[in-house]
C-alpha cells in the first residue's frame, strides 16, 4: 500500500534556501529569522508527515491483523477439513478392508460352492448314466441332447451315437402322430406325459416300453426341453400276462368247487332235513339209553345245518361286492338281544351309527351265542357302546370262564388251525371276517383287567358314521 502524504524533497528546500540567502544576504538578522521560520515549516511539514505515516501504518496494521485474522481461521478450518477428511478416509480405508474381506470370504464360499455344483454335476451324471432306467434329454422336436446307457443299450446304439439323432425315427410309422401329440402336450404344460409305445431298436425288433415326459424350461427366455424315461416292460407284460391267465384259471377252479359246494350243501342239507324229521319221530318213542342216544344225534345234525349256515355265509359274505353303508346300531343290538330268552343282558342304547350292512347281526348274534353258550346257565353279560377316537367300539362282556392270555390271539385264527374240533373256531373266524370288511377290528380282553377267570370282553371297534 502507497502512502497518500507528499513529503518535500532535497531539492524544494535548496531553492527556498538559495531564495531567501538572495533576499536576505545583507542582512544576518533577517537571514536568520527566514532560515528559522523556513526550519520550522519544515518541521511541521515533516511532523504532520509522521502523523499520517502513524494513521495509515495504524490502518494498515489493522488490515493486518484482519488479514492475519482471516488467514489463520481459514488455516484452522482448513486444518479442520483436513483433519475430518482424514477421518473419513481411514473410515472408508476400514470400511474397504471389511468389504475386501467380505469379497474374500464370499469369493471363498464362490469357490467352495463353485466345487459342490461340480461334484453333484458329477453325481448326477453318474446316476443318470448309470440308472436303470432309460434317461433323454431332447428339444422340442425330440432331437436328442443327452443319453444314458441304459437307453443306449435299449436302442441297440451306443449313447454318443444317439446325440443329434431324433427319438421319432426309433418309433413305428403308425406311432409317431401319437407321439408327436404327447410331445406337444408335454411342451404346452399339460403337465406329466405318461404312454406306453413300441420302439425299433437297431437291428432287433420291435420293443413295448413305457415311457414318461416332462417338459422343462431352463429360463423365461430360452427354448423347453423335454426330459424321457423310457423302461423296457416286455418282462412285466410277459408276467402281467400270466398272471392274467392264471386268474382265469383260479376263477374257473372256484366257480367249479362253488358248484361243487352248492350241491354239497343243497344235498347235505336235504339230507340233514329229512334225518332230523325222522329223529324226532323216533325221539317220542325211544326211552333210556336209546333216548340219549338219539338227542345226541339231533344234537349232530343241528350242528351240521348251524356249519352249513355259517360256510353259506361266508360264500354270501366273499361274493358281495357292494360298498357298507350307514346302519343304525341301537335297532340292531335290540333287534339280536330279543332273539334271546336268557334275561341277563344289560343294554342302555346308543346313538350311534356306523358303516356296515344287512350282515351285521351276525357279528352280535355269534358274541353273545358264544358267551351264553360258555357262561353256562347263570352267566350275565353286558353290553357297552362308547366313542374312541373316531370309532365306534362295542363289548360285549360276560362273566363266564373267560379266554387265557395265550389264546387272546389264536382264538380268532383257530378255525385256520388243525388243532381243532368239527366247526370250531367257524363262528369267531365269520365274525372277524365282516368286521375287515366293514374297516374295523375285533379283539378280547379280560373282563377285569389281569383276571382271565372273571369273563371275557370282546371289543369290537366300527367306523363311525355321521
Amino acid at each position: 500500500m502507497k502512502s497518500s502524504v507528499t513529503q518535500p524533497g532535497k531539492e524544494d528546500y535548496a531553492q527556498q534556501l538559495q531564495a531567501i540567502l538572495r533576499e536576505n544576504g545583507g542582512d544576518l538578522a533577517a537571514l536568520h529569522a527566514a532560515v528559522q521560520d523556513l526550519f520550522k515549516g519544515l518541521v511541521a511539514d515533516w511532523s504532520r508527515a509522521v502523523e499520517d505515516l502513524k494513521q495509515e501504518n495504524a490502518v494498515l496494521q489493522g488490515e493486518v491483523e484482519i488479514w492475519q485474522s482471516l488467514h489463520r481461521n481459514a488455516h484452522t478450518e482448513a486444518r479442520d477439513h483436513v483433519q475430518i477428511y482424514a477421518e473419513e478416509l481411514a473410515a472408508a480405508n476400514e470400511e474397504l478392508a471389511i468389504a475386501n474381506e467380505e469379497l474374500n470370504s464370499q469369493n471363498r464360499e464362490l469357490a467352495a460352492a463353485r466345487k459342490i455344483a461340480e461334484a453333484e454335476r458329477e453325481r448326477y451324471y453318474e446316476l443318470f448314466n448309470t440308472a436303470p432306467e432309460g434317461y433323454l434329454v431332447t428339444d422340442s422336436s425330440g432331437r436328442i441332447l443327452e443319453a444314458n446307457q441304459t437307453v443306449g443299450v435299449l436302442l441297440a446304439i451306443h449313447k454318443d451315437s444317439l446325440i443329434g439323432r431324433n427319438i421319432l425315427n426309433f418309433a413305428r410309422e403308425k406311432n409317431r402322430a401319437n407321439l408327436r401329440a404327447r410331445m406337444s402336450r408335454a411342451i404346452h404344460g399339460e403337465g406329466r406325459q405318461t404312454f406306453e409305445a413300441d420302439l425299433l431298436p437297431l437291428m432287433e425288433g420291435p420293443m413295448h416300453v413305457s415311457a414318461s415326459i416332462v417338459s422343462v424350461r431352463a429360463g423365461e427366455e430360452a427354448e423347453p426341453s423335454l426330459r424321457w424315461i423310457i423302461q423296457d416292460i416286455r418282462d412285466r407284460k410277459r408276467a402281467e400276462e400270466e398272471l392274467r391267465r392264471l386268474n382265469r384259471e383260479v376263477e374257473a377252479a372256484r366257480d367249479e368247487a362253488n358248484l361243487y359246494v352248492d350241491i354239497l350243501t343243497h344235498d347235505i342239507r336235504n339230507t340233514e332235513n329229512v334225518s332230523s324229521l325222522y329223529a324226532e319221530l323216533l325221539a317220542d318213542s325211544l326211552e333210556g339209553d336209546e333216548a340219549i342216544y338219539m338227542a345226541n344225534l339231533q344234537r349232530s345234525i343241528k350242528k351240521s345245518i348251524e356249519i352249513l349256515g355259517t360256510i353259506s355265509m361266508i360264500r354270501q359274505i366273499h361274493r358281495r361286492v357292494s360298498e357298507p353303508g350307514l346302519v343304525d346300531l341301537d335297532a340292531i343290538i335290540r333287534d339280536t338281544i330279543e332273539g334271546y330268552s336268557h334275561g341277563a343282558i344289560r343294554y342302555e342304547g346308543t346313538h350311534h351309527r356306523v358303516f356296515a350292512d344287512n350282515l351285521l347281526p351276525v357279528i352280535f348274534n355269534n358274541l353273545i351265542g358264544n358267551a351264553v353258550k360258555h357262561g353256562g346257565p347263570g352267566v350275565e353279560i353286558a353290553i357297552r357302546v362308547i366313542e374312541v377316537d373316531g370309532s365306534v367300539r362295542i363289548s360285549v362282556e360276560d362273566t363266564g370262564p373267560g379266554v387265557p392270555d395265550e389264546e387272546k390271539d389264536a382264538i380268532f385264527h383257530r378255525y385256520e388251525q388243525q388243532k381243532r374240533g368239527v366247526g370250531e373256531g367257524l363262528g369267531l373266524y365269520l365274525v372277524q371276517i365282516l368286521v375287515r370288511r366293514y374297516g374295523g377290528r375285533i379283539w378280547v380282553e379280560d373282563r377285569v383287567p389281569g383276571h382271565p377267570e372273571e369273563g371275557a370282553a370282546f371289543q369290537v371297534a366300527l367306523r363311525k358314521a355321521v
